[in-house]
């Protein structure tokens, strides 16, 4: 015992280590960076950020970024997105003789940073500083290419990194409370890995359960089993109209709002069908449970894969839509097998512990239907992630949910793997761990008392 103690002691302070650099490593890599200014003019025109990633680069038009001064003698915030490794910044002041008035420069990363541009001006073509009053430039501009050069690597890193002493602590804490929750489920392994062997030894039963399942779910009803493709067809018809019909919502990531809204509500209406379905299965099959000889384990897979064989159809109907608007199939949409096992996952392993659950606390099933019609605003379904800041979209990405949507969008628009993501995959993995871990032995203790409460 003291042996086995101390080798999980050593393996915890590996797993700090490695933690702390891979959160590390993840801060500096998904943070978003911008540059923020703010600027008054007496004439319109249009004002072009160009950046660079490396010393000696030329700048292009590829490498640049346009926004408009529409509002004449009003100050106006211009913001532009840049990527994480920017070198340096060039700024392009219009095309016409002006006056320009420049305040509030900030560059925005995980933390935001004061700058002056007179301070990190390095070479100015075609422009006159005329004064400088505390942080206000005010510059005189020609109409023959105007532009500054900005130096921005002074200020880049702590952008990016945010407050040392703050983020060395919150990586550190993140790190000791990864690293627990790794050690538990490493303690774990042998109970779960048990588990899993029964699921797979009643894989035939599972299969013909479901069958059963799917055909008895509708069985009193004149349409069948049509049903349960009609409902979401309408949905998905009701969504597309309300948004793009009367909210009058456009090509989103280049492809119109319809193939980029399916690809995301799909997998949704899977997950909290079968999450929904699984968390009330003892109850359903009240009459298997009492019965001694046979595994209960297996029902709440028998509902997933119940509400598979309707998402199987629907990813059919995904490649039909991509296919009728000219989108045809590519070796990006072969991981979707892969996001559809992280679908299958995290289900499984969180209704392993609500249908344990909810047999003792029957307003669980309430609270359940309330996270699910919550959590559909609060994934980006409807609406895209890129429309709120950093530190909301790492508040929004705790959920799951996110990751497989927008990998599934990764999957059919955008045409990312996921292994672009490797911190999130970890992140996604080790929650649906964790709800394992939990899932397997809350069953393993309220199982003896399931016949008593039903």
């Amino acid at each position: 015992m003291k042996f086995k103690k101390a080798i999980l002691t050593v393996i915890g302070l590996m797993l700090v280590c490695l933690f702390f650099n891979i959160f590390m490593s993840y801060q500096k890599s998904e943070s978003n960076l911008s540059f923020q200014f703010k600027l008054i003019s007496d004439q319109l025109d249009d004002y072009q950020l160009f950046y660079i990633t490396g010393e000696g680069q030329e700048w292009t038009e590829e490498q640049s970024i346009h926004q408009a001064y529409d509002m004449s003698g009003t100050w106006k915030t211009f913001k532009y997105n840049l990527p994480k490794d920017v070198y340096s910044l060039r700024l392009d002041l219009g095309s016409q003789n002006a006056i320009v008035k420049v305040r509030d420069g900030q560059l925005i990363g995980n933390s935001t940073v004061g700058i002056s541009l007179h301070e990190i001006m390095t070479k100015q073509h075609e422009v006159k500083t005329i004064s400088l009053v505390e942080d206000e430039l005010e510059l005189g501009v020609a109409d023959k290419d105007p532009y500054v050069i900005l130096n921005i690597q002074p200020d880049l890193k702590v952008a990016i990194q945010g407050n040392s002493l703050f983020n060395t602590i919150w990586i550190s804490f993140s790190s000791i409370i990864t690293t627990l929750v790794s050690l538990y489920i490493i303690n774990s392994i042998k109970d779960v890995y048990k588990f899993l062997k029964e699921i797979y030894r009643g894989r035939s039963l599972i299969v013909s359960l479901a069958k059963n399942d799917f055909k008895t779910k509708y069985a009193s009803s004149y349409l069948g089993v049509v049903w349960g493709f009609i409902q979401p067809l309408l949905t998905i018809i009701t969504y597309w109209f309300v948004f793009q019909i009367g909210l009058r919502s456009g090509n989103v990531s280049e492809v119109p709002f319809i193939l980029w809204f399916i690809v995301a509500i799909i997998p949704w209406f899977f997950f909290s069908e079968a999450l929904s379905g699984a968390t009330n299965v003892y109850s359903e099959y009240s009459y298997l449970v009492k019965k001694v000889v046979f595994k209960i384990e297996l029902l709440p897979v028998v509902k997933i894969t119940s509400v598979l064989f309707v998402h199987l159809f629907f990813i059919v109907f995904i490649f039909v839509m991509y296919t009728g608007y000219g989108y045809y199939p590519n070796i990006y949409n072969v991981q979707l097998i892969y996001y559809l096992i992280c679908t299958i996952a995290l289900v499984f392993s969180v209704s392993l512990l609500t249908s344990s659950v909810v047999l003792f606390f029957k307003d669980l099933n309430q609270i359940i239907i309330i996270i699910l019609q919550i959590g559909f605003w609060f994934t980006p379904i409807g609406w895209s992630y890129t429309m709120i800041s950093g530190f909301w979209i790492n508040i929004f990405k705790l959920n799951p949910m996110f990751y497989i949507v927008e990998g599934y969008r990764d999957t059919f628009i955008k045409q990312v793997t996921f292994v672009n993501h490797p911190y999130y995959t970890l992140y996604f993995w080790m929650f649906c761990a964790t709800a394992l871990v939990i899932g397997v032995k809350s069953f393993k203790k309220l199982k003896p008392h399931f016949a008593d409460v039903i």
